[in-house]
């Protein structure tokens, strides 16, 4: 077993939004590991993917001061990885505060966060570091709650670690991966020409960065941005998808004929509550859980989007013609952060993931 990883065997630790993309390989990988650990979910169908495993599942929303503070109760450790997107960004500031609230009055956790690489103010296009600036008013609700969390962290007496991906794909990757599937398999994907760089990381790359951030012994309170091993072309990876799936079509146009009339972020996007779609989104997934649901939104949207062509919006235009740096330099000098998923890797490893998403479409 190797050091990062025998160092939480026996551990006790808590994964928050453990049934997601990041959340369910990061658990497995800290059972293998020997934690001891607990799961929050905000459904009983959380608990679901972790049948047969030594997992302790809690059921409670994150920002219910009763639950968060059963869930953190004697934990060494706290993975917060939940962010509710059909919630405002307002709400998901909230439900951190709550948790960490409990968590500091029980004064023995350090924390590992998931944030994002979008709090920087250059990216996607600039040269970034841990120590760039995230001071630009306006974006996302996403960014702005993302940014509002790291702040809130930063000042917390327990030891933090806030791990900043940038693109992150593999299987169960909601746009970066099933939903580029979803466009290939109902047609096509247009991209811009002359095209950016993918500053992808796979998923299990950022497990790796979560499993040695954690044991690191002298953390204080630190950002860590978390890449792949080396960008690549966005038509290489969709053609990987492609050739993956078996079906679809990359086409290109002049990226000024694709440039879209008001820039993202260029306008400052309100935190509304969430729309009836959402709604019913989350009634969903807590009927019949999020595996399920999804497949009915998948197969639904099959139907409805026969021969279709998938066109960059405006944060997707803004990605597709960047070219940005983003080193993981200081994870890496920090921990021992080496990713091992390159695109090639990646493809290899998401290759039976597709095969099922394309059997669905048949």
């Amino acid at each position: 077993m190797a050091g990062f990883e025998s160092a939480l065997k026996g551990r006790k630790v808590l994964v928050t939004g453990a049934s997601g993309f990041i959340g369910r390989p990061l658990v497995a990988a800290l059972v293998a590991a020997g934690a001891e650990v607990t799961a929050l979910g905000r459904t009983r169908h959380s608990a679901a993917p972790f049948r047969g495993q030594k997992v302790r599942c809690l059921t409670g929303a994150m920002g219910d001061p009763g639950a968060a503070r059963a869930a953190v109760a004697g934990q060494e450790v706290i993975f917060n990885l939940a962010y509710d997107f059909r919630d405002t960004g307002a709400a998901n500031v909230a439900a951190l505060e709550t948790l960490l609230a409990s968590a500091e009055a029980e004064g023995r956790a350090r924390i590992v966060h998931t944030s994002s690489i979008v709090v920087y103010d250059d990216w996607p296009g600039g040269t970034l570091t841990e120590s760039s600036p995230m001071d630009r008013p306006g974006g996302s609700p996403y960014r702005q709650a993302k940014v509002a969390m790291e702040r809130r962290l930063l000042g917390s007496p327990l030891p933090v670690a806030i791990l900043q991906p940038t693109i992150v794909w593999g299987p169960g990757s909601s746009l970066w991966t099933d939903g580029f599937a979803e466009a290939l398999l109902a047609g096509a994907v247009v991209l811009p020409e002359p095209e950016g760089l993918c500053q992808g990381v796979y998923v299990d790359d950022v497990v790796q960065a979560c499993l040695r951030v954690a044991a690191l012994r002298d953390l204080g309170h630190e950002r860590f941005i978390i890449n792949g091993p080396e960008p690549f072309l966005w038509s290489a990876l969709l053609d990987g998808y492609r050739k993956l799936l078996g079906r679809g079509e990359i086409r290109f146009a002049p990226a000024e004929s694709l440039r879209p009339a008001v820039p993202h972020g260029a306008v400052p996007e309100p935190d509304h509550a969430p729309s009836a779609a959402a709604r019913i989104s989350a009634l969903g997934r807590r009927l019949i859980g999020r595996d399920r649901f999804e497949a009915l939104v998948r197969a639904t949207k099959r139907r409805l989007k026969r021969s279709g062509e998938m066109r960059p919006d405006a944060h997707l235009y803004e990605l597709m013609v960047a070219a940005g740096r983003c080193p993981a330099q200081r994870a890496a000098d920090r921990f021992g952060y080496a990713p091992t998923f390159g695109l090639a890797q990646g493809l290899r490893d998401v290759a039976p993931h597709l095969a099922r998403l394309g059997q669905q479409k048949r």
